[in-house]
């Protein structure tokens, strides 16, 4: 049994995705952020950062319960125990590492900047506003272009590159620049994923 500990944001709806789409037994744990429940005692002897995702594997080998944090680091862990979501051909998988970095670490941050700033800043600094949605719109480029090439963010296989980029572009992507008209080629890589029931279920959890 995997236990997931989670919360209805992009981040967790990438772990939660993961585990429908492998179809492997797990159980919810839901965190309340605004409360701090993710600075527990209890959390942070799980998971020490204090974020969420976290997933704690107790269907192992091990003496003690797995636990693993990050989204990237969850969909990477779940790919290797079962063999699925990631190509065998090492140059394949190679476009799988590159997209799950550049979502990891280029476009989520850059959506989280552009809230931050136009959202949680209690002053509103006209320079921070537009980085940020420039930034974003460099990003969203950079997607729309790779997805003009290939059906799928990695290529020609649906892999984990495209698990943790769904949720940004159904969540972050809507909130700004509010919808996908000027990037037709997200709008219908979005559209084809949304079809998946392992996609519906997980953006449910925790329901």
């Amino acid at each position: 049994m995997i236990i997931l500990h989670t919360t209805p944001t992009a981040n967790g709806y990438k772990a939660s995705i993961m585990l429908e789409e492998t179809g492997l037994p797990y159980r919810v744990i839901e965190y309340n952020l605004v409360k701090g429940e993710n600075f527990s005692p209890e959390y942070l002897a799980i998971n020490p950062v204090g974020r969420v995702p976290t997933i704690v594997d107790h269907s192992t080998n091990l003496a003690a319960p797995l636990s693993i944090y990050g989204s990237s680091a969850i969909l990477l862990y779940l790919a290797e125990k079962t063999g699925r979501f990631m190509p065998t051909n090492i140059y394949k998988r190679a476009k799988v590492y590159e997209w799950l970095g550049i979502i990891a670490s280029d476009v989520s941050p850059a959506f989280s900047g552009q809230f931050v700033f136009n959202v949680i800043a209690p002053e509103k600094l006209p320079w921070a506003i537009e980085f940020y949605e420039k930034l974003c719109i460099r990003m969203l480029h950079t997607m729309d272009l790779q997805l003009s090439k290939t059906p799928y963010l990695a290529g020609e296989e649906y892999s984990i590159a495209d698990i943790i980029g769904y949720p940004v572009a159904l969540i972050s992507m809507k909130r700004y620049p509010g919808n996908l008209e000027s990037h037709p080629n997200i709008a219908r890589w979005a559209a084809l994923l949304s079809e998946r029931p392992a996609i519906q279920r997980g953006m449910k959890v925790p329901s």
